[in-house]
C-alpha cells in the first residue's frame, strides 16, 4: 500500500515538473531573494529551531528535473507521505501543494510576463506566511520545536474598590486583583472627614457621607466596581473562648457578654469557630463593636448602593497573614493610629486577644522625628512586656508594626528600633502601588506608604 502511495505521488510529481519547471527555473532567482527578506521579516531564517522546518519547505522549492532523480527526493518523499495520514496535517499539504506549481494563476492573470511574475511572488509569500502561522499553531510541531506565543489575557482581571477610615480620614483607591491574587493601586483619593459627619463613635450624617463617597468614587470610576470597607482597629474588640466555657455560642452567652467593652443592649458580636475538633475543646473567636456605630456604616451604604464585599476591621486580616508566614510560638502586631494604638498578641488560628493602648503618634509627634520615633516605641514596648506578663507569655523575636502611625513616625533616614518591624518587610502580598504614575492620586497625607500595604494585605486576606 505504501509502495503504491509513493508510486502515484511520484506520478503525479513528474506531470507537475514537466509543466512547471521551465517557468519554474525562469523566476527562482527573485524567488530566493524574495525568500530571503521574508525570512528576515518573519525573524526565523537565522535562528537554529527552526532551521529543519525551512529544509522542509525548502524540498518543495528546489524543483529539479525529472531527469534528476536522487536518494535524497525519495526520501523526502517517504518522510511526507508519512505525515499524509495524518488529518491534522492536511492543510499544511495543501498549502505545500501550492508552492510547487504556479500554473493556477495563469488562467485567471492576462497580464504581462512582469506583472505575472510579481503576482506569483507575492501570493509564494502570502502562503508561506500562511504555512508558518499553521506551524507554529500545530500542537506536534509546537512540542517539537517548542514554539511558543506569549498571550497576556486581562479576563479574569477584577477592579476591586478599597475603602480606609481611621482618624478622621478616608481612603478610597481603586485597584485591580488579577488571577493570581497580584494587586495594583491604579488611582487613590485621601480626604479628611469633619467631625459632625462621623464622630468620635458613629456616623453622625450618613448623607453627607454618602455624597462624600460617592462623589470620590465617581472620580476614581468606581461606580460598578464591589467595594470593601476597612475601618480603624480602635473600633474593635477581640477575645477567643473555648467552646467548653459557653453555654451557646451566641451574644446572649453571659461569658460572652462579660468580655464586651459596651452596655449589653449596644453590643454586636461577629463569631469565628477556629478549628473543627469537638466542640468541648474548639476555639471561638469573638470580634465586639458598637452597635450604632454598625448600623452606622450600614446606613449610609444603603445610601450609597454600590456592591459591598464586606467590612472589616483593619488589624485582624493583617495578623492571621502574619502568622501563617512566621513560626514564632506567639505573635505581636501594633497599629498605630493617632490618639490610641491597638495591641493584638496571639497564636495562628487559634488564641488571639486584643488591648487597647492609651497613646498614639500624635502624643510623641515633635520637630525632632528622631527623638519622638524612639520615645513612643519606648513605651509601647514597656506596654507589650506588662501586658505579656501578666499572661506569662515570652516577648517574641520581633513585635510586628503597622498603619497610619509608621508614615507618621518614620521617614528615609530614620528605622524603627530593634525588635520591632514593620508589615512590609514580611510581603505579605504582591502589590504594585507607584504614585507617580497614577493619573489620579490625590492626598493629604505627607506619606501613605504603610497605609497602603496595610490595606493591600487585608484585601489579599479577603478576596
Amino acid at each position: 500500500m505504501k509502495k503504491n502511495k509513493s508510486s502515484l505521488f511520484k506520478n503525479l510529481l513528474t506531470k507537475v515538473r514537466l509543466s512547471s519547471y521551465i517557468k519554474f527555473k525562469s523566476i527562482e532567482l527573485k524567488l530566493k531573494e524574495s525568500l530571503k527578506n521574508n525570512y528576515l521579516t518573519l525573524g526565523i531564517s537565522k535562528t537554529e529551531r527552526y532551521k529543519k522546518v525551512i529544509d522542509k519547505i525548502n524540498q518543495f522549492k528546489d524543483l529539479k528535473s525529472p531527469r534528476q532523480k536522487s536518494k535524497k527526493r525519495k526520501k523526502s518523499n517517504s518522510s511526507i507521505l508519512g505525515i499524509s495520514k495524518t488529518e491534522r496535517y492536511k492543510k499544511v499539504i495543501d498549502k505545500i501543494n501550492q508552492f510547487r506549481t504556479l500554473r493556477i494563476y495563469r488562467n485567471k492573470v492576462k497580464k504581462s510576463k512582469k506583472l505575472l511574475l510579481d503576482f506569483q511572488l507575492k501570493n509564494y509569500r502570502n502562503n508561506l506566511l500562511k504555512l508558518v502561522e499553521e506551524i507554529k499553531n500545530s500542537k506536534f510541531l509546537k512540542s517539537q520545536f517548542k514554539l511558543s506565543r506569549k498571550k497576556k489575557n486581562k479576563k479574569y482581571d477584577q477592579k476591586i474598590g478599597l475603602a480606609f477610615y481611621g482618624d478622621h480620614n478616608l481612603i478610597i483607591a481603586s485597584v485591580v486583583v488579577d488571577i493570581n491574587n497580584n494587586i495594583k493601586v491604579i488611582s487613590l483619593n485621601e480626604m479628611p472627614i469633619p467631625g459632625h459627619v462621623i464622630g468620635d463613635s458613629l456616623v453622625e450624617d450618613s448623607n453627607e457621607l454618602a455624597n462624600i463617597i460617592l462623589d470620590s468614587l465617581t472620580l476614581l470610576d468606581l461606580l460598578s466596581s464591589p467595594l470593601l470597607v476597612v475601618l480603624s482597629s480602635s473600633f474593635f474588640n477581640i477575645y477567643t473562648f473555648n467552646t467548653s466555657d459557653l453555654k451557646q455560642i451566641s451574644q446572649s452567652d453571659s461569658q460572652v457578654q462579660s468580655k464586651s467593652p459596651y452596655l449589653p443592649a449596644n453590643t454586636l458580636v461577629d463569631f469565628l469557630r477556629m478549628s473543627d475538633r469537638k466542640i468541648s475543646n474548639g476555639l471561638v473567636r469573638t470580634i465586639y463593636s458598637k452597635r450604632d456605630f454598625i448600623k452606622s456604616w450600614t446606613d449610609t451604604f444603603e445610601i450609597v448602593n454600590v456592591p459591598i464585599i464586606g467590612m472589616v476591621p483593619a488589624a485582624i486580616h493583617v495578623f492571621d497573614s502574619i502568622t501563617l508566614k512566621i513560626t514564632e510560638e506567639t505573635t505581636v502586631l501594633l497599629d498605630i493610629e493617632a490618639t490610641q494604638t491597638t495591641l493584638l498578641i496571639g497564636t495562628n488560628l487559634a488564641e488571639l486577644q486584643s488591648h487597647k493602648l492609651p497613646f498614639g503618634y500624635s502624643l510623641y509627634i515633635t520637630d525632632n522625628l528622631n527623638e519622638s520615633t524612639k520615645n513612643y516605641f519606648e513605651r509601647a514596648l514597656n506596654s507589650v512586656k506588662l501586658i505579656m506578663n501578666e499572661t506569662n507569655q515570652k516577648l517574641p523575636l520581633n513585635i510586628f508594626v503597622m498603619g497610619q502611625g509608621l508614615d507618621e513616625l518614620l521617614n528615609s533616614e530614620f528605622t524603627l528600633p530593634k525588635g520591632f518591624q514593620a508589615i512590609s518587610d514580611l510581603n505579605l502580598s504582591n502589590y504594585s502601588y507607584q504614585p507617580k504614575s497614577m493619573q489620579i492620586h490625590e492626598t493629604v497625607s505627607k506619606n501613605i506608604e504603610n497605609s497602603i500595604c496595610s490595606l493591600v494585605s487585608i484585601l489579599s486576606s479577603c478576596v
